[in-house]
């Protein structure tokens, strides 16, 4: 089923008020996800949400790290719970998505499939074709209906296109200088809770200038959850495996034109052998791997391969009806390298929804 076509918010000044303006022009939006997803906080650790939002909270240091590394989006998150509404922790905590599986699991000890499944495809630049970024974002089903777009002129930073859900900082994006970055969740990777979480490393990448500067970035703070960035701009990308010990970077082989990754660690060692849990990441993983082998130089060819149906482990994913927890390809991007970049979405699994322009 198509979904609507998600909210674009023009968003301008400082922190703060970008967060007032997100939070107030979504506020009816931001209140039916937050309940849906407090809902799911019960349905998987047995806990009522404010007690975990506390726990949670209380037992990590990721507000600190936020106030170290990115101030500024911690005063956005400030805004966005005043504009919604919404308690600041419980917004807060909304930030942390990534973190709250992995802390959920640990603190209160029940069995969980791995988070969110994400697909990536990098294309390099190819004459006068510029190179090409573009995820599958794959989310719990919980958070269908809340997909926003917003476009973000902050002061001191370059003008970004961002991805997300309503009521949070971001998900992925690209800014005015070409600069982008497209995420995917490795579990299996050290995680920290003094570290600093992945929606601020995002953005924090957004604020650079050009590949090398973020690339330098990238290694100052403490990584709080295993993730996955490609990162890209007009003239190169970097695929980073990032963690609480270290930031490897993924080596690109030169006689390809594209690079794609999911859900299981690349880096020189690696686990090789196979893990039940990764069996869909490593499905996802060959068929997009078919896909680089049959020629993927194109942004058709891109979004066709994100929308590949066939297999055990289908790249555009689809939610089962009964469950509000399982996976589902919240939404499609594909982000077109140039200054400024050109950058398509589709709302839902790129198998059931049409790409439209967004920046």
């Amino acid at each position: 089923m198509a979904n609507p076509l998600p909210p674009v918010l023009d968003l301008k000044g400082s922190p703060r008020a970008i967060g007032r303006e997100h939070g107030g022009a979504l506020r009816m939006q931001i209140a039916q996800t937050r309940e849906r997803w407090r809902a799911s906080l019960h349905a998987r650790f047995r806990i009522h949400p404010d007690s975990f939002i506390e726990t949670f909270l209380a037992e990590t240091r990721f507000v600190d790290a936020m106030r170290r590394w990115t101030p500024e989006l911690l005063e956005e998150t400030e805004g966005i719970a005043e504009g919604s509404g919404r308690p600041l922790p419980e917004t807060l905590a909304f930030q942390f998505m990534d973190e709250e599986w992995w802390f959920g699991v640990r603190r209160y000890l029940k069995p969980a499939a791995p988070p969110d499944r994400c697909s990536v495809i990098a294309m390099r630049a190819d004459g006068a074709r510029p190179a090409v970024l573009a995820q599958n974002m794959d989310l719990r089903a919980y958070y269908d209906g809340g997909q926003a777009i917003i476009r973000i002129a902050r002061d001191g930073a370059p003008a970004a296109v961002i991805l997300t859900i309503c009521g949070m900082i971001g998900l992925c994006g690209a800014n005015e200088m070409g600069v982008a970055v497209a995420v995917n969740t490795l579990w299996q990777l050290p995680a920290s809770p003094d570290g600093l979480p992945v929606a601020c490393v995002m953005r924090a990448i957004l604020e650079r200038a050009d590949l090398a500067h973020a690339l330098e970035w990238m290694r100052q703070p403490r990584h709080a959850s295993g993730q996955h960035y490609m990162i890209g701009d007009p003239a190169g990308f970097a695929s980073l495996e990032a963690s609480a010990k270290s930031v490897d970077e993924i080596p690109w082989d030169d006689s390809s034109n594209a690079f794609v990754h999911t859900n299981h660690p690349l880096a020189a060692g690696a686990r090789q052998h196979s893990n039940p849990a990764e069996n869909n990441s490593r499905g996802r993983y060959a068929a997009l791997c078919r896909f680089t082998r049959q020629g993927l130089r194109t942004v058709d060819q891109a979004k066709t391969a994100l929308g590949d149906r066939t297999g055990d482990h289908p790249v555009s994913v689809l939610p089962d009806p009964s469950d509000p927890t399982s996976a589902m390809t919240f939404a499609s991007i594909v982000m077109t390298l140039e200054r400024p970049p050109r950058i398509e979405v589709a709302p839902g699994p790129p198998s059931l929804n049409a790409y439209r322009a967004m920046g």
